[in-house]
């Protein structure tokens, strides 16, 4: 079983001490701009049309690795620490710092020379390319990709939002059929979609498109409180990122981005559906009293604002 998620505790267990704040890479540097893409939101592209097999077929399926800060076409981007410029890709500038840290910058057009010295909020490290409306920030320390959102890091950055959680479902493992919450009985999974709010909302088609939350987890109780199956984390992109290989361990098929793209059909205007897995490994309620349990999935945002979900089910087992 996973570490345990006690409510209280995880939050100074959670969040990493404060490192040295950095401003935004874009003007105003000391202003909040809209983020409309979070550190370990779902990407996928699915090889199937959504009509056939795109939920549950093949495709290109990661966590994305950095925050999306909401930029037009032609905006200047700024380093927001002073170092070293490295042309990763046509489209991608990285500027290493002292310390082992180093900052990733895409979707620009570069406007520097490959080992250029640069300066912080000084020299511009290119421009916001045409189809993107966005620059990618990907935080890397001592080869740990960081979420810049994280207190200490990108500033100043405003959050008062908290996450919300919805549709905890239960699927009976030998039948991969949805179980109602009365009668649960055998080995099943648990499922939960969990989503977080942008403080700023980014213009149409990514007006009111969720991220994801930094930390979801749950517990079960007995009705009088008692603790029969302990808090877990099942994610905490807090910590970083989990491998890429582990996605469908993370996410529950089910699972979109926002725009999600099937095959050459993108459906621009779709908010995103990320579902979690609750269970990586199956339960088997063999293993508690028949009778009436309470179900808690939390979701944390990177500032430590929490949502919840209390559900009752009833575990029914012929012995």
């Amino acid at each position: 079983m996973r570490r345990a998620l006690a409510i209280v505790a995880a939050l100074a267990a959670a969040f990493p001490a404060a490192a040295a704040a950095y401003s935004w890479p874009v003007k105003p540097f000391f202003q909040p701009h809209p983020i409309r893409g979070g550190f370990g939101d779902p990407r996928t592209v699915f090889t199937d049309t959504a009509d056939t097999d795109g939920l549950t077929g093949p495709g290109s399926f990661t966590f994305h690795n950095g925050v999306d800060i909401t930029a037009p076409y032609g905006t200047p981007v700024y380093p927001v620490l002073s170092g070293t410029a490295h042309l990763v890709t046509a489209g991608t500038v990285a500027v290493s710092t002292k310390g082992s840290i180093q900052f990733q910058y895409q979707h620009v057009t570069p406007a520097v020379k490959n080992g250029q010295h640069v300066v912080v909020r000084r020299t511009v490290l290119g421009y916001v390319e045409k189809s993107a409306g966005h620059v990618h920030l990907s935080e890397v320390r001592h080869a740990l990709l960081i979420d810049p959102l994280l207190k200490g890091h990108l500033s100043p950055y405003v959050d008062t939002t908290r996450p919300w959680l919805k549709n905890l479902a239960i699927t009976h493992v030998a039948t991969g059929q949805r179980e109602a919450l009365v009668g649960v009985h055998g080995s099943v999974d648990l499922t939960i979609e969990a989503y977080d709010r942008p403080q700023l909302a980014s213009p149409a088609p990514w007006l009111r498109m969720p991220v994801a939350p930094a930390i979801v987890g749950w517990r079960m109780t007995t009705l009088a409180g008692k603790a029969v199956v302990p808090g877990h984390k099942i994610v905490d992109f807090t910590r970083g990122l989990p491998p890429q290989s582990s996605f469908w361990t993370v996410y529950a098929r089910g699972t979109y981005q926002n725009n999600p793209r099937f095959n050459r059909q993108v459906y621009l205007g779709l908010p995103g559906c990320y579902v979690f897995n609750l269970t990586p490994t199956p339960i088997d309620t063999h293993q508690f009293p028949n009778g009436i349990y309470q179900l808690t999935a939390s979701a944390f945002d990177a500032r430590g604002h929490r949502g919840t979900l209390t559900t009752r089910i009833a575990i029914h087992n012929a012995f």
